[in-house]
């Protein structure tokens, strides 16, 4: 599933106990940019939703350098862990050790067996870029996983939440979350974060490519910029107004950052920021380069267990409130591909919604639930393309209980809806895992023209089915 080409390999098959003390675990043979993976885990219990006990966290070092820190956000559980670790000279040790940042309950102990550190001459990894994040954002709104688009030149990041842009300005909290749930489909965020076709941009607060990011080699160095997850180039950018948009700091101040900064050079980072370094995948294979909407993708194809993490995570910020917000095995996610999406406002944080539509699940004991009210600005502009739909479901419905779908278009809001998609809920699995319970896969071909006035459906390629269309699981 990496996007890896491995020239050499230097591996262990036995299993090395790491601690507070630095382990050689593996040395470059030659020169050459790299790749580590391992199959690890904790020695204690940790879950992603205990304040205080998140996770621990593996410091990765060549020498006297720090190279960068994995999450073993799987905590007891055994997973395949693994990073980029750029340029190492011929002979040069790879070290790992338990780090001070790790959650505070947990035991600094963790286990890494099959360590295997790989030269490469892939593209997308040569050009992957390193995130910096706040330390006191270790476990919070942290990019785990990185999509790369061979076609695009261009990286997507997913984030366990954030905490700023559409959940603050729609009310925080519980509240904020389900808006940002019914407009994006999704409590994880993702961002579009760099891109390296005619130079490198990468998405400064909210101007892209105002300013040219550090390099490490070919590798952006990408700082955290606000509650957006947008980035800046050094720490000094938190706090700054983006654009014509105020500060966004649901944080508030943090020392090293806006405040209590010594100074922006990278020497100056250390002990100021969790360095991540994340293997990217593959996002051509999933569509991207046809509708780059289907970045959506990108965690339930790679990562479920990020959904458990997102979940989790609102839990221990207090946004689950089981009232407007629910843990992640109450929403049903669905894909449907729609063009010419009209309309505005929503069916949360705005007085009004006019137009758009709403998608429906039914069971098989004939109940229905349903998506917020979706209108053009959170339908990717009303342009041609995959949209995620999330749809709130009663307690206790399944997977299995959900008969059809039912897509509806509002105030004779005329949509072609060409095609229907993934559709799955998200359950736990151990401690901080998931699995995806799907009710389909793949993409079924769709040429409805849904509409209450018939009159403009003219195009013989379409079948006018009126304001409504029921749709076979």
């Amino acid at each position: 599933m990496l996007a890896i080409v491995c020239a050499a390999r230097i591996a262990r098959a036995e299993c090395v106990t790491v601690t507070d003390k630095p382990v050689t675990v593996a040395t470059a043979a030659t020169a050459g940019e790299y790749t580590l993976a391992f199959e690890g885990h904790s020695a204690s219990a940790t879950s992603w939703g205990e304040a205080g006990n998140e996770a621990l966290v593996l410091e990765v070092s060549a020498g006297k350098r720090l190279i960068g820190h994995l999450i073993l956000h799987q905590g007891l559980a055994t997973f395949g862990y693994g990073m980029h670790v750029g340029a190492l000279a011929a002979g040069e040790a790879v070290q790992l050790r338990v780090s001070p940042l790790s959650a505070k309950k947990a035991k600094h102990e963790a286990t890494a067996c099959s360590i295997a550190l790989a030269v490469t001459t892939d593209e997308g990894v040569l050009n992957a870029p390193e995130f910096r994040w706040p330390t006191q954002r270790t476990f919070d709104d942290v990019p785990l996983v990185l999509g790369w688009s061979k076609s695009h030149k261009q990286y997507v990041t997913v984030m366990t939440n954030e905490d700023g842009g559409t959940a603050v300005s729609c009310g925080g909290g519980a509240v904020g979350m389900q808006a940002e749930i019914a407009r994006w489909g999704r409590s994880l965020d993702i961002e579009d974060h760099y891109r390296y076709r005619k130079g490198p941009h990468f998405e400064r607060c909210t101007s892209d490519g105002e300013a040219p990011p550090r390099m490490e080699g070919a590798h952006p160095i990408l700082y955290w910029g606000n509650g957006h997850n947008r980035l800046f180039e050094s720490r000094g950018g938190y706090g700054d107004a983006c654009g014509e948009k105020p500060p966004e700091k649901p944080n508030g101040d943090l020392a090293g950052w806006n405040v209590k900064n010594p100074g922006n050079s990278l020497a100056q980072d250390a002990g100021r920021v969790v360095i991540l370094r994340p293997l990217p995948v593959d996002l051509d294979a999933i569509g991207y380069t046809e509708s780059p909407a289907r970045r959506e993708a990108l965690a339930d194809r790679y990562a479920p267990w990020i959904y458990r993490l997102a979940s989790l995570e609102l839990a221990r910020e207090g946004k689950l409130d089981n009232t407007h917000t629910f843990a992640m095995d109450r929403y049903l996610y669905v894909d449907v591909e729609i063009a010419d999406v009209g309309g505005e406002g929503g069916t949360y944080c705005a007085s009004f919604a006019r137009g758009g539509f709403k998608l429906r699940a039914v069971t098989k004991q004939g109940v229905t639930a349903s998506s917020a009210q979706i209108t053009a600005e959170y339908a990717f502009g009303g342009h041609k393309g995959w949209k995620r739909v999330a749809i709130p479901l009663p307690k206790g419905v399944t997977a299995a209980d959900i008969d059809h779908f039912t897509f509806d278009a509002y105030d004779n809001d005329g949509i072609y809806l060409t095609g229907l998609g993934d559709a799955f809920i998200p359950k736990p699995a151990g401690d901080n895992g998931a699995t995806l319970d799907y009710i389909r896969r793949g993409t079924r071909t769709l040429a409805d023209y849904v509409d209450d006035d018939r009159s403009a459906c003219t195009d013989k390629a379409f079948t006018c089915v009126g304001g409504q269309v029921d749709l076979e699981r």
